[in-house]
């Protein structure tokens, strides 16, 4: 039977998500937001894909196709040409090819027309399965990698030719080389692949190093003659029309590149160093689909303390963290959940990274003489209701917010502390007045990005004795005598993720609530850091070292790995 739209929302009115006298509202919020019906409900926190999936196969008696629990195979993903599984949303999980019959993961098992042309394409029987967006584009990584040794020959042929024409002396005009936009943009095609989120052309005395940023961390991806990099920075400059013939002073820019799936918004960052001009490109998706508090990693306890505190009419809520840790991309997924017709939003980014339907966006400009303070002095004067400041990082943006949390807003920041506790501290330290902080804060969000084990080739192993005395030293130095994990787990190492064992990131958080109990602390004369978070835990704060175990447990991500983020603090 094919589910259409109109049944799944039966459905979900069946099921109890939703109530059939709310349903013609919601379909109007979500159509005015440019989304789907079940995936504005996982938005707004009151549907998950999982629970989704889980509805819509009990009613087709349709299995779901976990990646977690079955391992996918190159050579059955690659029965099907990768435009044709990306057109059709679609992956070859299993094959008997002598009895012709194919197992199928489909976002939309019901799709005639493709169950059709499937049988038809592969001369076979097909037996669908249901599998969750996440996983499918988890499987879509297969077709990358076998891309990948192509775009290493790829850039290593451009590079001779770069080589040879300015060994001629012909160069010309440097911005219309041919060789050096197929080498520039070949490199960015490279990076997507990888899944990057940064590149690195980075001058040396003699060579051009180029490196990407790949799940948080840095590879050197080859290396090359720095007589390329001028003409890499000019290409750079061209596209985000930024000014050609500076050399001295740092500038920054932006543009959008097409890559073979999908297209990026690109920010530039040109810096002057010794050795010439150095380029970092950083890669955004240029059609976010903002990720839902679960999609980041936020466990069901969490997002309900997180669901309740959004919900506050006013008051002021922290993402804390350090660079590069997620928090921006956690307060678009907050703006995504509080963003509906009735309310009105506005935000002072530097930079803006995805354009949101429905919400005023304000770029820094610091030559137009907006900055984060006088920017938001500026937004009171047009009643939001929701006020995103990208950073509080001075007294006098942490002064205006205050006030501003004071007199009716929800006023959202990111600030860098390394702990939840520790964003109360830093506020005192710009100046803020305590009993103003326990007025106004209603919580703070830390976080920090940690490797996934590669699905594709997770194995468990019991945990070493060391390891676990370890664990033990952690829950010691909080007051607590919990007993380490008995089993860990780790990626093998397989083509998916580069030998590597981890394929993705995701957060590990902890969620300060400010009660009446934290407030008086804070406002208390003899208030101390220790005292604050000694409260919170008691009062049932789950702090990041045990988030991140929770998630070691589950074979999300690796013991190491949990180490390496908190020793960073």
């Amino acid at each position: 039977m094919a589910i259409t739209l109109g049944k799944i929302t039966d459905l979900l009115v069946k099921e109890g998500v939703v109530k059939k006298e709310e349903v013609a509202t919601l379909e109007e919020e979500a159509k005015q937001l440019g989304a789907t019906f079940s995936r504005y409900l996982i938005s707004q926190g009151r549907l998950t894909e999982k629970r989704l999936n889980e509805i819509i196969s009990t009613f087709l008696n349709v299995p779901i196709f976990d990646i977690k629990e079955r391992a996918l195979k190159p050579e059955f993903v690659e029965l099907l040409p990768e435009a044709i599984a990306r057109q059709r949303q679609l992956l070859i999980v299993d094959a008997d090819q002598k009895k012709k019959t194919y197992s199928v993961a489909m976002t939309d098992p019901t799709d005639i027309d493709t169950l059709t042309f499937l049988a038809e394409y592969l001369n076979g029987t097909i037996d669908p399965y249901l599998i969750s967006s996440e996983d499918l584009r988890f499987g879509f990584r297969i077709y990358k990698k076998k891309s990948s040794a192509e775009f290493q020959k790829i850039i290593n042929e451009r590079i001779k030719e770069l080589r040879t024409t300015l060994k001629r002396g012909a160069e010309g005009n440097i911005l219309e080389n041919v060789p050096l936009v197929q080498l520039f943009d070949a490199v960015m095609d490279y990076a997507a692949i990888l899944d990057a989120s940064d590149i690195y052309f980075q001058p040396e005395e003699e060579l051009l190093r180029i490196r990407f940023r790949v799940d948080g961390l840095l590879r050197d991806i080859f290396i090359t003659d720095k007589a390329i990099n001028d003409g890499i920075i000019a290409r750079a400059k061209t596209l985000s029309a930024l000014r050609i013939d500076e050399h001295v002073k740092p500038q920054d820019g932006r543009f959008r590149f097409r890559t073979s799936d999908t297209d990026l918004d690109i920010r530039v960052a040109i810096m002057p160093t010794f050795f010439g001009e150095k380029l970092t490109l950083r890669l955004l998706a240029g059609s976010q689909s903002f990720l839902t508090f679960e999609e980041l990693g936020v466990s069901d306890v969490m997002a309900q303390k997180l669901y309740q505190t959004v919900k506050r009419p006013y008051g002021m809520l922290l993402s804390a963290g350090p660079t590069g840790s997620g928090k921006t991309t956690t307060i678009y997924s907050i703006l995504t959940l509080l963003n509906r017709p009735e309310v009105h939003i506005a935000t002072i980014e530097d930079p803006i990274e995805y354009m949101i339907p429905n919400v005023s966006q304000t770029q820094v400009n610091v030559q137009a003489n907006i900055t984060f303070a006088s920017g938001l002095r500026a937004l009171l004067r047009h009643s939001p209701d929701v006020i995103l400041i990208g950073e509080t990082r001075d007294a006098e943006t942490a002064s205006i917010s205050i006030n501003a949390a004071l007199t009716g807003h929800l006023l959202i920041s990111s600030i860098h502390t390394n702990n939840a506790p520790s964003a109360v501290v830093r506020l005192l330290d710009l100046g803020i007045p305590s009993f103003l902080i326990a007025s106004t804060l209603n919580a703070v969000v830390a976080q920090r990005l940690g490797r996934k084990i590669c699905q594709n080739c997770i194995e468990s192993y019991p945990t070493p004795p060391s390891i676990a005395k370890q664990i033990q030293e952690e829950f010691a130095r909080a007051g607590k005598k919990n007993p380490p994990p008995k089993k860990l787990y780790r990626g093998k190492g397989c083509t998916i993720c580069d030998n590597t064992g981890y394929k993705g990131r995701t957060g590990i958080f902890e969620i300060l609530v400010v009660s009446e109990k934290i407030r008086d602390i804070i406002a208390g004369t003899h208030f101390t850091l220790d005292s604050l978070s000694e409260m919170a835990r008691a009062e049932g704060m789950t702090t990041m070292f045990e988030d991140g175990l929770e998630k070691v447990e589950r074979g999300v991500t690796t013991i190491e790995e949990l180490f390496r983020i908190m020793s960073a603090e």
